[in-house]
């Protein structure tokens, strides 16, 4: 297997990018949620919708898929060490990688069902519904998962994305 040399980026432009892609994210189960609901103008449909993306079990769902990705690094970490094998430590690394990308899966999901929802109660306003309310909600909601998953995804690719410090001011821009 030939090593390929990895692009290294500074902080902020690995952030901005993260982002970029949480955001690509979001946009996508928004207009799915918009698609699914007849441009929202059916609401069973966008409830039903968005009760797939956002329920009880979607947080349970979340913690069980970590314990998945931690039992497969388990699994191939043993493999590699029984058959003394010297691609392992990097095949776990890549899954590891996979932890941030299913935070943004699963908050993404989540954020554009609440959007949807949000501009669904603000095209057809109702006395029971606060549209500006969930969509700052929402907002909030979208931060904090990107908070965890750029965080989970610097950890990470700290060593093998990101210039060290010492280099990142001698970037020219």
């Amino acid at each position: 297997m030939e090593k390929v040399d990895q692009h290294k980026q500074t902080v902020v432009e690995f952030v901005f990018s993260e982002l970029i892609i949480f955001l690509s994210q979001i946009t996508v189960f928004f207009m799915v949620a918009v698609f699914t609901s007849n441009f929202l103008h059916n609401k069973e449909k966008l409830l039903s919708f968005s009760a797939q993306k956002i329920n009880d079990g979607t947080l349970t769902e979340l913690g069980l898929t970590f314990l998945a990705i931690l039992v497969v690094i388990g699994l191939f970490s043993a493999l590699g060490w029984i058959f003394d094998n010297k691609y392992v430590e990097q095949y776990v690394r890549e899954i590891l990688c996979e932890m941030p990308k299913t935070i943004y899966v699963f908050g993404s999901a989540a954020t554009g069902a609440m959007l949807a929802i949000s501009l669904f109660s603000h095209i057809h306003p109702t006395s029971a519904t606060n549209a500006k309310s969930f969509a700052m909600l929402s907002v909030f909601f979208a931060f904090i998962v990107f908070l965890y998953g750029c965080g989970f995804s610097y950890a990470f690719k700290r060593k093998t994305h990101i210039l060290p410090r010492n280099q990142q001011s001698n970037v020219v821009e």
